[in-house]
């Protein structure tokens, strides 16, 4: 059995890769939702700002996927395994629509003597970007009730259609699509100017109203669908954060209305983590609701051990990277001032 300390660090990263995920890679598929519900007379300035907003930090912003599959993969290898057949649907779903999504946006770019080869490249972007989280949401909506059981013989079952089309892990879905859209409209009131920031900050308050319908939707439909998940979040360890969240979510919505946009995208970011930071605590123990704990998924110590070392020494590398970049592409020109 692991040493539930070196579980309970590696968890921590795990979460920790989780979070950056959620904001950063969020605010690009939820770039890429504007960019196919753009229209008006302002719809090309509307994507030329999202184009320029993810385009020197979007592939960046996925690193956070491959550390994650890392880290299941070599810290939790059971539950890698269970997750691997159980959802290889969903999964698969997520894989096509991020080689799409990448490949949609990055080709478009170079098909500006092709008008209508670059209208389908942009709406293979934006249809994969709306695909990939909800499959993501989807999936956590299907671990969370339940419907990924183990075989009795050492393995996992595939989770059969009728319960990948609960109506509980559909929601889930349509959650972190309007939490992704939410994020990328706040951090573009950020990044435009005069007409354009209004287009985004209506937007932002849309897709507010997304995560409020949706999250109203989930609580009950949990409670009848993943009631031990519906336990924590309603009075067990996760409410506090529950709580928060709701408090961050209404201050999302004040600050946005008043346009007090130099605190708009902090606001978003803490709404962000504190929802998936709850689903976190409500969902814990558990890897596999209620059949596997991490505990129980967990590597040996002496690989959780390696596995720890080779996380501090890599985020020593990548961390920094990871600032400079955005240092230079997102904070203000030196020449202006300030960063």
């Amino acid at each position: 059995m692991a040493d539930p300390t070196l579980v309970s660090l590696a968890v921590l990263t795990l979460l920790a890769g989780l979070s950056m995920y959620a904001v950063f890679a969020g605010a690009d598929f939820g770039g890429g939702i504007w960019d196919l519900f753009s229209f008006g007379e302002r719809k090309d300035e509307q994507r030329n700002a999202i184009s320029r907003a993810m385009g020197p930090v979007w592939e960046a912003n996925h690193v956070w996927i491959i550390f994650l599959i890392t880290v299941l993969f070599t810290a939790f290898p059971k539950a890698f395994s269970a997750l691997c057949i159980g959802l290889f649907a969903p999964l698969s779903l997520i894989l096509l629509g991020m080689i799409l999504r990448g490949a949609g946006f990055v080709l478009r770019a170079h098909a500006e003597d092709e008008p209508l080869v670059q209208r389908w490249l942009g709406l293979v972007f934006s249809v994969s970007s709306v695909i990939t989280p909800f499959a993501l949401g989807w999936c956590a909506g299907v671990i969370a009730a339940g419907a990924l059981k183990p075989d009795g013989n050492g393995g996992w079952l595939m989770v059969p259609w009728s319960e990948l089309l609960a109506p509980f892990p559909i929601v889930t879905g349509l959650l972190a699509v309007s939490i992704c859209a939410y994020v990328a409209a706040t951090f573009l009131t950020v990044e435009t100017e005069g007409s354009l920031c209004e287009d985004f900050r209506r937007r932002a308050l849309i897709a507010g109203g997304g995560v409020a319908l949706f999250s109203a939707l989930g609580l009950p439909l949990a409670w009848s669908e993943a009631p031990e998940l519906s336990h924590e979040l309603l009075s067990g360890r996760a409410l506090p954060l529950v709580v928060l969240a709701g408090v961050l979510g209404l201050l999302g919505f004040v600050v946005t209305v008043t346009r007090a946009y130099g605190v708009v995208r902090y606001v978003a970011v803490a709404f962000v983590l504190v929802v998936l930071w709850a689903w976190g605590a409500a969902q814990w123990p558990y890897a596999v609701t209620p059949y596997l704990t991490f505990q129980e998924a967990a590597s040996s110590n002496e690989m959780l051990t390696v596995y720890l070392g080779c996380i501090v020494v890599g985020s020593a590398i990548l961390l920094p990277s990871l600032i400079y970049l955005f240092r230079v592409f997102k904070g203000s020109h030196p020449e202006a001032g300030s960063w």
